[in-house]
């Protein structure tokens, strides 16, 4: 039994004065043979696109870790030149404290 030209979907794109002859699954709509194709093409260069902006978050992403992992060795570095410097004027303190003691060590022994 052949089916009657009116019974047949019409092709979205050409407001119904193309039949469909293609379904698409991820947006429900028909397209006949001509908008087929230009759908199929639209939807590659969709995708093309969303595969740009992934790579391009992609490499955002490394940088600003390679980033991080910089800032994070200068903060060590800042870190161990605290640590370095009060270790050192501790020293030299330590140092002063002595030799303040000697001088009033000996200071007391010339008095007595």
């Amino acid at each position: 039994m052949a089916s009657s030209p009116s019974s047949k979907t019409p092709c979205t794109t050409c407001d119904n004065k193309g039949v469909g002859i293609f379904k698409c699954e991820g947006c429900a709509q028909v397209f006949c043979r001509k908008h087929a194709i230009e759908h199929r093409d639209i939807l590659s260069h969709q995708l093309d696109e969303i595969v740009l902006e992934y790579d391009t978050l992609q490499q955002t992403t490394v940088e600003n870790k390679d980033k991080n992992n910089h800032l994070h060795s200068l903060i060590n570095q800042i870190d161990k030149w605290e640590k370095d410097s009060i270790e050192k004027i501790q020293q030299t303190a330590q140092k002063a404290r002595q030799q303040v003691n000697e001088l009033t060590n000996t200071q007391q022994g010339k008095l007595k």
